[in-house]
């Protein structure tokens, strides 16, 4: 009996991963940047669960390009599942869904019961005209206590109103430790070069040890595979061989070219330089979205959540702050995602150890290793 979900459950987990590319490629990366797609993708889903017509097929087709599944929130519920079961001694992972609605405002008994049994999502009643600052804290201080206090002041001043019908917000955090750790004493000041013309000095972690490492020549790059303690989940390191080709890489790689990638990888020794980083990044998801297809739940005119409430509503704020930290011990990262409704209103082993020397910019990624679920993705560029 429980085969059969894992295996019905592969269009969508694929669905999913590909979704997870084309969130990060519709980054405009000038810079240090740094996303859950899964964080994301959990809010989207939760919205398409009160949406109905138009607004709904918009965005089932922009997450499932290729291959829709039978049931998409069916499909969460399954991987959801295995994704929670991933805390074991050395990694901790935990994701939550909340909902904040408008004192007096009717939701559908199907969409809360939905919400709740397979989205993990209470509903709290909040008054959003006449207490509109404590129930700004509120939300707030949900997000900040299920993400380890490490993502605060998620909803800023002057987004809630007495418009507002519902705050959809989801939280994302991941501790783990590496399964060979680096030796604080071995880590030194080295050079990171920005650009052609630009350097710059950061805290390098370095190792030595056995590792899943590679190189691709069709996509010039290396590749680095780390584990975290228990085998998994792991953190994945990118590395365009030309100090400026980072961008290259990022427009030409795919989900497929990853997981072939990924599976082609050796255990050799192999020499580690990786720069210690703390990143953190805001961003408002209406651009992003838009150039992903997905319009109408932003429109008054015309958003459908006919499924969710028979006010008329529409999502007026979708943001999302993500948090990362990566030292010796391992890999800390945190992510939250809002959406405001409002109603209408106006390579080959060798003797030698595999160099994977990151000291200019590089993609990475931490994932899921049995279902190939991208977690969070991201770019180094500078310190």
């Amino acid at each position: 009996m429980n085969i059969q979900p894992a295996v019905s459950n592969v269009i969508f987990e694929e669905g999913i991963a590909n979704f997870s590319i084309f969130l990060y490629s519709a980054l405009e990366r000038t810079g240090n940047e740094f996303i859950s797609p899964y964080s994301i993708t959990s809010a989207l889903l939760l919205l398409i669960l009160g949406t109905g017509t138009t607004t709904k097929y918009e965005m089932e087709t922009a997450i499932f390009e290729y291959e829709e599944p039978t049931d998409v929130h069916q499909g969460y519920r399954i991987l959801n599942d295995k994704l929670v079961t991933r805390t074991t001694p050395g990694v901790t992972f935990s994701i939550a869904n909340k909902l904040y609605a408008r004192q007096g405002l009717n939701l559908l008994t199907t969409f809360s019961t939905k919400a709740l049994t397979i989205y993990g999502s209470e509903v709290d009643r909040l008054d959003f005209a006449k207490n509109t600052e404590n129930s700004r804290l509120t939300i707030n201080n949900w997000i900040s206590a299920n993400t380890n206090n490490k993502i605060k002041n998620m909803i800023p001043k002057n987004i809630l109103n007495k418009d507002t019908l519902l705050v959809l917000a989801n939280a994302i955090y991941f501790k783990g430790t590496w399964k060979t750790e680096f030796k604080k004493n071995d880590t030194r000041q080295r050079n990171f070069f920005i650009g052609t013309n630009e350097q710059t000095l950061v805290r390098m972690m370095y190792g030595e040890f056995d590792a899943k490492s590679g190189e691709d020549l069709d996509l010039d790059c290396k590749i680095l595979k780390l584990p975290y303690k228990g085998n998994k989940m792991s953190m994945i390191f990118v590395l365009p061989n030309s100090g400026v080709g980072l961008t290259e890489l990022e427009d030409t790689i795919t989900m497929d070219d990853l997981t072939t990638l990924l599976n082609e990888l050796k255990t050799q020794r192999t020499i580690i330089r990786i720069p210690k980083f703390t990143m953190q990044r805001e961003y408002d998801l209406k651009p992003i979205m838009s150039i992903l297809g997905v319009t109408e739940i932003f429109d008054p005119m015309i958003a459908d959540f006919s499924e969710m409430t028979p006010s008329h509503a529409h999502v007026s704020d979708m943001r999302h702050k993500a948090y990362i930290e990566v030292n010796e011990e391992g890999s800390e990262a945190a992510a939250a995602t809002t959406a405001v409704i409002q109603m209408r209103s106006n390579t080959v082993p060798k003797p030698t150890p595999f160099q994977f020397v990151a000291d200019h910019p590089f993609l990475f990624i931490i994932q899921d290793d049995e279902t190939g679920t991208p977690l969070f993705i991201g770019r180094y560029t500078r310190p």
